[in-house]
């Protein structure tokens, strides 16, 4: 929990980011707790880490951090709502992360959840400015892409828990603290 607290006093978080670990560490149960503690503390990080990254001008390092987060927040959303099957296809090479990300907004859309198509696109977004080609890119070009595609990433955490929460499976930390603490960071940016 040590990271937790370093962190949450780092983001100025007030506790929320602390709280919230500790509550999901205690008592500990990995099968019970050990994905939304995985996440909170994950996606805290990464966001934060990308952020970082862009203030010292690592644009490529922030992208990476960023296209994490967004896979991730993907990830969560199929594994808790079973079907985690697209993601092993995906994570096999069975499919690329666009046929991946279709079959994903297929499912939510299918589920009745409205934001479907734009949680794939964003996720898409990130993804796309990660793997683009930074070579000969024009530097104001590439600030804008990489806090472009953290923001999006942010995005995607967040919709991850409504999307999550709409299909009754919600994260077993405060969505609140959560989006409070996602917009201190990306306040950083």
């Amino acid at each position: 929990m040590r990271d937790a607290r370093e962190l949450d006093a780092f983001l100025k978080a007030g506790g929320r980011l602390r709280r919230n670990a500790e509550a999901l560490a205690t008592p500990w149960s990995k099968e019970h707790m050990g994905d939304s503690l995985f996440e909170l503390l994950d996606h805290a990080f990464n966001l934060t880490a990308a952020i970082q990254r862009v203030r010292s001008e690592d644009f490529d390092g922030a992208l990476r951090h960023a296209m994490s987060v967004a896979q991730s927040a993907s990830i969560g959303v199929c594994a808790n709502a079973g079907k985690f099957e697209i993601v092993r296809e995906w994570e096999s090479g069975n499919t690329d992360f666009d046929t991946y990300t279709q079959r994903l907004a297929d499912f939510l859309q299918e589920k009745g959840v409205p934001q479907a198509g734009q949680f794939r696109r964003m996720l898409n977004a990130v993804v796309a400015f990660a793997k683009a080609e930074p070579t000969g890119t024009w530097k104001p070009a590439r600030t804008q892409a990489a806090r472009t595609a953290v923001e999006a990433a942010a995005w995607c955490v967040l919709s991850a828990v409504s999307i999550r929460t709409a299909l009754g499976v919600p994260p077993k930390f405060a969505a609140e603290d959560f989006g409070e603490t996602v917009a201190r960071i990306v306040a950083r940016l």
